[in-house]
């Protein structure tokens, strides 16, 4: 991992508007890039931005 900060599931979760579970899920579907840490899962916030973005871009939304 570099220097940026890393979102914990539930943070990930709270920005996308999902659960804690549907990011497992993201993950495991690879749309949400990850880090097994000894705190636990720990998420590239550019892949949560990436979806955010691909999730606005379909519902037709400008995203700033």
């Amino acid at each position: 991992m570099d220097g940026q900060h890393w979102l914990t599931p539930a943070t990930a979760a709270r920005l996308l508007g999902v659960t804690p579970c549907r990011v497992r899920q993201l993950i495991q579907e690879g749309k949400l890039v990850c880090e097994r840490t000894p705190l636990g899962r720990l998420i590239d916030p550019a892949s949560v931005e990436k979806l955010a973005r691909e999730r606005e871009a379909e519902k037709g939304v400008a995203v700033a």
